[in-house]
């Protein structure tokens, strides 16, 4: 299986734990459910990207376990059964959307498509079948990850399920440890400069990775696997302040110095606005950023 075999080949250690660890979370959850009695929330996302190859990986080990055969195969291609769910919304990047698209068809992905909101599509997706566990790609740091553990039962109010959260102790870092170690797909908006995607009405690339000598609009910014400090992943998520600053570091008029105390002060509304609201989700359970908090 291509993803073991890059990661066992890695020379990152930290890397490997994780994996090893996010591998061992999911073969847990495939233990205690049966296939049809799991799902996961996929969003076109960074995070949930990274959680699906975990799956993918996690499910080859699962059946090589008890089929040692498929593992002294390298040509045999393991279906992947678990149901996959996309909250499709009107604000979404169409990038997401097409990436979301292409990855399902790539990977064979059994995936519901819901437009409705959270609650309702949840409460729908969940009388029509069987699913007891959710996959989730929330990591430390996102909103809604407060108070949750791997294993966390949804609120009260809420369809019962439980919120398996593999990535939970994942930092950026880690993430793109893992997509470049990897060679997986990924959104195209993160080689632009977004380090953290919401909607189209909130999100801009980051100002930290722009390119202050390009002329080019499509150069402008660097990758998203280039920004050196994971703290500031959500910079881009204040959209005005964020884009008067980038206008101001990109044209050279403020020093390094002003700039990253610009940026600092810019990150800090980012995030608390998302923590503002997202105490408010977290009293009912589930927030906008839940299906995949730092996409």
């Amino acid at each position: 299986m291509e993803i073991d075999k890059a990661i066992k080949e890695s020379d990152d250690v930290r890397l490997k734990t994780k994996y090893n660890n996010a591998v061992y979370v999911i073969q847990r959850a495939l233990a205690l459910y049966s296939v049809e009695e799991v799902a996961l929330s996929f969003n076109g996302g960074k995070d949930s990207t990274v959680l699906l190859h975990l799956i993918r990986a996690s499910y080859y080990l699962h059946v090589a376990g008890k089929n040692p055969s498929v593992r002294d195969s390298e040509d045999t291609e393991i279906p992947f059964p678990i149901r996959t769910i996309y909250f499709e919304n009107p604000t979404v990047f169409p990038e997401i959307n097409s990436f979301t698209y292409e990855t399902a068809s790539t990977y064979k992905l059994q995936m519901d498509i819901i437009r409705l909101d959270f609650k309702s599509g949840l409460e729908a997706l969940l009388k029509a079948n069987p699913i007891r566990a959710i996959f989730l790609g929330v990591r430390i740091g996102d909103p809604t990850a407060v108070g949750q553990e791997q294993f966390s039962p949804s609120s009260p109010g809420w369809p019962p399920f439980m919120r398996v959260n593999p990535v939970l102790d994942w930092s950026y870092r880690d993430v793109w440890a893992f997509l470049l170690a990897c060679k997986v797909p990924y959104c195209s908006l993160y080689d632009r400069g977004y380090t953290s995607i919401g909607s189209i009405h909130d999100t801009v690339p980051n100002a930290l990775l722009c390119r202050s000598e390009s002329s080019s609009s499509e150069d402008k910014f660097r990758p998203a696997y280039l920004l050196s400090d994971g703290r500031l992943e959500r910079a881009g998520r204040a959209k005005k302040l964020i884009s008067q600053s980038s206008s101001v570091i990109c044209n050279g008029l403020r020093s390094e110095d002003v700039n990253l105390q610009s940026m600092f002060t810019a990150s800090v509304i980012a995030v608390g606005d998302e923590i503002l609201s997202g105490l408010a989700l977290l009293r009912i359970g589930w927030g906008p950023y839940c299906v995949e908090s730092s996409i």
